[in-house]
């Protein structure tokens, strides 16, 4: 079991980890009293997939603790609702991940433990669906490997991480994202060629797309990672 002062590695850590590396935080943060349980209420598979996405992609924006520990609550609930209907399905599996994250970053001292129930649920997914998510399981897997701490500190394992962000890419090839982990994981085990090449084709990929906040994230992330090159 890790001591005090690796608990504080593993804390500091598991916020990058989880966080995402665009979010920019709102300037007038959201009483977490105000926080709404959304589309959770609806009782269908989608319906709480759909609220985990959302509470997840408002937890990456979100300054306030509290909101972020808040929205990490409600997907938990949201998930298990979810593996209650189909424990099989690829987008409970995976929704349990994001939600397991979620609950990583608002309680960090209990990440070990989270982030490997989260790799559990994300091979569980992959199993049902590789592309679910636009390859997501993979290269969610990817991100937690390249990021977390390795043993004995955490599941962190770059060379496996790698692994896992070649073949979301394999599998999805033309999705910013899954091209921006490759990237990162390629950086991670020391190809800073290959890292550079993999940001640029993700920056092109996204250009290419309509415009949207989620576009705008994978330009701001691939154009502030090239400026570090």
């Amino acid at each position: 079991m890790p001591g005090n002062r690796e608990r504080l590695v593993v804390a500091l850590l598991v916020s990058t980890l989880v966080g995402c590396m665009t979010a920019r935080p709102r300037s007038t943060p959201t009483p977490a009293s105000e926080v709404p349980l959304g589309s959770a209420q609806s009782g269908t598979i989608a319906g709480y997939a759909a609220a985990v996405k959302a509470n997840s992609d408002r937890s990456d924006h979100e300054s306030d603790s509290r909101v972020r520990a808040d929205l990490a609550a409600q997907s938990m609930s949201a998930a298990d609702a979810c593996l209650a209907l189909d424990s099989h399905a690829a987008a409970c599996q995976y929704s349990k991940a994001v939600a397991t994250g979620l609950e990583a970053r608002a309680h960090p001292t209990r990440a070990v433990a989270l982030l490997s129930s989260m790799l559990d649920n994300l091979g569980n997914a992959e199993a049902s669906d590789p592309n679910y998510d636009n390859a997501g399981p993979a290269r969610v897997r990817a991100l937690v490997l390249i990021r977390a701490p390795g043993w004995p500190l955490g599941p962190g394992d770059s060379d496996a991480g790698l692994a896992a962000a070649r073949h979301a890419v394999a599998l999805q090839p033309s999705y910013p994202p899954n091209v921006l982990a490759l990237a990162e994981a390629l950086a991670k085990t020391g190809d800073e060629a290959g890292a550079r090449d993999n940001y640029s084709h993700a920056l092109e990929l996204a250009r290419a797309l309509p415009a949207s906040p989620e576009r705008e994230d994978w330009i701001h992330e691939a154009e502030g990672s090239l400026q570090k090159k």
